[in-house]
């Protein structure tokens, strides 16, 4: 079939509300809404009317350039808003199998269906709806965190590595391997601004950790690491999170400590230094956690569990994100403290410097006499760490070499 030497632009224009059986028209319709709501909320009015325009205008022109100007329903804005809302909301490990689906049923389409229905409308709403994911075409005005997508894994580095060369690695290499659930960024319009994230600590019940948090520096000062940390928690609320932790150092340069602008944000919003490692990282390097409570969080009643008949000691390991610093193993026995020289020295024997360990506060306590005649002092807690009344008190000795 060929097109028309003079299609008419009312005549497509008409032929977008123009429907072969109520079927036909039902299935746009939900179509529509479903994708649609979703959009919407996703990039606002304005600019979802703007995708359907941009959809409905192309792909009518390819199917009347390619077929002819007699077509019927506004399947092509369906199509292009269901790509936008599937591909938008993909796990970012899944986008590209999701792209190659898509290109399969275009395909499939056209083979199958090209003289049935207007195959070009959907075909080209289905790769204008995707442009508009993979070229992030689609920004609110405002500043807004939104969940991090592939697409921002770049421009977030290059923001984290304005700061810290290091962590900008870790961050692109763990990113990279284990995805991107949990992680935002800070954006207005198509620019991303700053990056956020949380990971669940998996050994405690409503406790996280934040991952990497970083501002631009050109647009430091304007409040926007405040509205970051203020949409996080209220994330965080949503998922049951009701104590978010923030590890840092007081690592310097020429003096000045690196960190010091995350330490005056989480101090604005009430978080307290709850712990401090001297030597943990590396000689002269300190480790430090902050605390910080949900504030949306309802508060709750103290866990009580058994207690604890007894703990040995099991063996020493290089502690993350450290140089030298050795962690101790150590599991829950049957009666009595057990083990814990051994570990030492086992320590002392792999050349760490320093060694630490990490216990339920109610393990401490059974513990306490016999890590301080080892030479270990408590420096600091992790309060409600575990569960509301239940902490992580944490040990540290250095060894000698």
């Amino acid at each position: 079939m060929t097109g028309d030497a003079n299609p008419s632009l009312v005549d497509m224009v008409i032929n977008q509300f123009r429907h072969g059986t109520r079927i036909h028209l039902g299935g746009n319709i939900a179509i529509l809404l479903f994708a649609g709501l979703r959009v919407e909320r996703e990039i606002g009015f304005s600019n979802t009317l703007i995708l359907m325009i941009t959809c409905a205008a192309a792909g009518g022109i390819l199917q009347t350039a390619l077929v002819g100007p007699h077509f019927v329903g506004i399947s092509g804005p369906a199509y292009g808003l269901a790509t936008y809302a599937v591909m938008r909301h993909a796990r970012p490990e899944f986008l590209t199998w999701i792209a190659l689906l898509l290109v399969a049923i275009a395909v499939g389409e056209v083979l199958t269906l090209g003289d049935r229905v207007a195959v070009w409308t959907h075909v080209t709403s289905m790769f204008v709806g995707g442009v508009a994911v993979f070229g992030n075409l689609f920004g609110s005005a405002e500043p807004t965190l939104k969940p991090m997508q592939l697409t921002h894994l770049s421009k977030g580095i290059a923001i984290i590595n304005e700061t810290d060369e290091d962590d900008a690695l870790d961050a692109e290499e763990t990113l990279l391997k284990r995805g991107m659930d949990g992680m935002f960024v800070l954006m207005q319009r198509q620019d991303v601004l700053g990056v956020t994230g949380y990971a669940v600590d998996e050994d405690t019940d409503g406790s996280a950790w934040l991952s990497w948090t970083y501002l631009t520096e050109d647009r430091r000062g304007e409040g926007l690491g405040g509205q970051m940390m203020n949409d996080l928690l209220g994330k965080l609320n949503e998922i049951g999170i009701r104590k978010i932790f923030m590890a840092t150092s007081d690592y310097a340069e020429d003096g000045v400590p690196i960190y010091a602008d995350a330490f005056k944000l989480y101090e604005e919003f009430g978080a307290e230094i709850e712990l401090k490692v001297p030597d943990y990282h590396s000689p002269g390097e300190t480790k430090i956690v902050y605390g910080l409570n949900n504030p949306e969080y309802p508060d709750e009643e103290p866990f009580q569990r058994a207690a604890p008949k007894g703990i040995r000691f099991t063996g020493a390991y290089l502690a993350p994100e450290a140089e030298g610093t050795m962690g101790i193993d150590w599991q829950e026995a049957d009666d009595g403290v057990s083990g814990l020289a051994e570990a030492t020295a086992s320590a002392t024997k792999k050349k760490g410097h320093l060694a630490v360990l990490a216990l339920p506060s109610d393990l401490s306590d059974l513990a306490q006499n016999v890590l301080s005649d080892e030479g270990y002092a408590i420096c600091g807690k992790l309060a409600d760490f575990y569960q509301t009344g239940l902490h992580q008190v944490w040990w540290s000795r250095h060894l000698k070499q």
